[in-house]
């Protein structure tokens, strides 16, 4: 019985082994008057655990997250908090509040869930800086 209970709780705790979590960002700065993209790139990868299924949940403290409509084409803003299962977002800003952002740093926080219960299991953060002529990611 002891033994059972051992292999269980080495179950459970191997269940939520944190994973590794990184976001890459293409293209590598961004300016809101470029008309070759709706803002930076940004494309979670992360290693889910074998047979789990993971969701991506991003918050910003400045400027918004958009995503392009695969059927439409249409540019859609997700806001500041927004939960994605998969693939490419964008972050942006309004051109007219730049000057806000210009003077500090934008925090962006990813975490991957696990889809079934919520749980993270990984986490990753990052920062948006002006560098006088474009935001780029400061990992």
């Amino acid at each position: 019985m002891r033994l059972l209970t051992l292999a269980a709780a080495l179950l459970a705790a191997c269940a939520y082994v944190p994973t590794e979590m990184r976001v890459m960002v293409e293209p590598p700065y961004y300016v809101a008057t470029m008309s070759s993209t709706p803002g930076l790139g940004l494309t979670p990868i992360a290693e889910a655990p074998p047979g789990m299924k993971v969701r991506y949940r991003w918050t910003t403290d400045g400027g918004f997250f958009l995503t392009v409509s695969e059927t439409t084409r249409e540019i859609v803003n997700l806001g500041q908090n927004t939960v994605t299962e998969d693939g490419k977002l964008f972050w942006s800003y309004d051109p007219g509040g730049q000057g806000a952002l210009e003077n500090r740093p934008v925090a962006v926080t990813v975490l991957t869930e696990n889809r079934k219960n919520g749980k993270e299991v990984a986490r990753t953060e990052f920062a948006l800086a002006w560098d006088g002529q474009y935001f780029r990611a400061k990992h």
